[in-house]
């Protein structure tokens, strides 16, 4: 029999879990948490079964419990449920932030409720119920950091990993100081980067008015986090406070030595940079191992027409190649544009180029 779902707080992340959720296993109810106005809309898009405003009456009745909710509000409602939990139910999270939901899990649950936490590396710039997608998780990271032990010596663990695999998502285990440590270098720091970015351009328009109508291209693409609402990195910049502290004095000393080789014309140690830069960048995400299988990827370049994609990934279709990922990586307007698709295996990968080709596009793999 499936496991009795609870989802915590609809909005995007907890909407685009249900329904994707719901895609990889029809058969599975979902509870949803939240208020009237919000679980109407999310049994009108499918995302949840039931829905409760009253968090007793839907966790009693759980065998797995998501909390999607920000770091503070998660760890309120840890709390607040603890009493209602059945002996053997498994707790997990969608947040930001390990250290302090795992910490705040010791603490708050009962003994005989297995708690995981979990980071789904996936978002939108959007909120909301609206703006859920059965898709979000495909190819995105999962980072659970895994138990000490299960609470009743049972397979709980697993049937929680098998279920997030069902998503789409590739599963990564790490502990918790572990994936705090990278999440501040890879997701938190980027984006205080951006934000700083575009009050640097907001502040230099006073002098420079049109300084945005330029600001496209790289400038775009490294700022596209920057509209990422406030209420959302609020509890993440407190709770991971002294990684994001390390990070930043890191990078101060990086851009103080930068500084230093750009006034003191050193190219070689800026050149240094420049290669360092390329060739780790060249390697994300293909060194990763475990259940991060990495993606065989296949360039294709097409001329600017309308129905282009179409006639791509057409052809790949009738070929019964599935495309895990695809990105736009650069277009000229008249002349044409590339795209980057990614599969699952090499053969696939190799088949599409040929089927490609046959088709008269300019295929071809790294």
């Amino acid at each position: 029999m499936p496991p009795q779902i609870v989802i915590v707080g609809i909005g995007l992340m907890g909407g685009s879990l249900g329904l994707a959720l719901k895609s990889g296993n029809p058969d599975l109810s979902i509870i949803g948490v939240d208020s009237e106005d919000v679980l109407r809309e999310a049994l009108a898009l499918g995302a949840i079964d039931t829905g409760f405003s009253d968090l007793k009456s839907a966790v009693t009745q759980a065998n797995i419990v998501f909390l999607a909710a920000p770091v503070a509000a998660s760890i309120a409602l840890m709390k607040e449920m603890a009493p209602y939990l059945s002996a053997g139910t498994i707790v997990s999270d969608l947040c930001s932030v390990k250290g302090a939901l795992v910490a705040a899990a010791a603490e708050a649950l009962p003994r005989d409720v297995l708690f995981v936490g979990g980071h789904p590396m996936t978002g939108s710039e959007r909120s909301g119920i609206r703006h859920a997608d059965a898709m979000l998780f495909e190819n995105a990271t999962y980072v659970v950091c895994p138990p000490e032990s299960n609470v009743d010596g049972s397979d709980s663990y697993q049937v929680l990993i098998d279920l997030l695999n069902t998503t789409g998502a590739r599963v990564l285990e790490l502990d918790a100081s572990s994936h705090d440590r990278i999440a501040s270098r890879v997701s938190h720091l980027p984006q205080l980067l951006s934000v700083l970015l575009v009050n640097i351009a907001s502040a230099s328009r006073s002098v420079d008015p049109e300084l945005l109508l330029l600001a496209a291209g790289g400038f775009r693409d490294m700022t596209r986090i920057a509209t990422s609402p406030f209420h959302m990195w609020k509890d993440i910049l407190h709770s991971n406070q002294s990684e994001i502290m390390d990070a930043l004095d890191h990078f101060e000393q990086h851009l103080a030595s930068l500084r230093k080789a750009i006034s003191d014309g050193d190219s070689n140690d800026i050149k240094a940079r420049f290669q360092d830069a390329e060739q780790t960048r060249d390697f994300i995400p293909t060194d990763r191992k475990g259940f991060l299988k990495p993606l065989s990827d296949v360039y294709v370049f097409t001329s600017d027409r309308p129905g282009a994609l179409v006639d791509i990934t057409g052809s790949l279709f009738r070929a019964n190649l599935s495309i895990k990922d695809i990105e736009l990586l650069r277009i000229r307007e008249n002349t044409g544009g590339t795209f980057r698709l990614g599969f699952n295996e090499t053969s696939d990968a190799d088949k599409a180029v040929n089927v490609l080709a046959a088709e008269g596009f300019v295929a071809y793999r790294l």
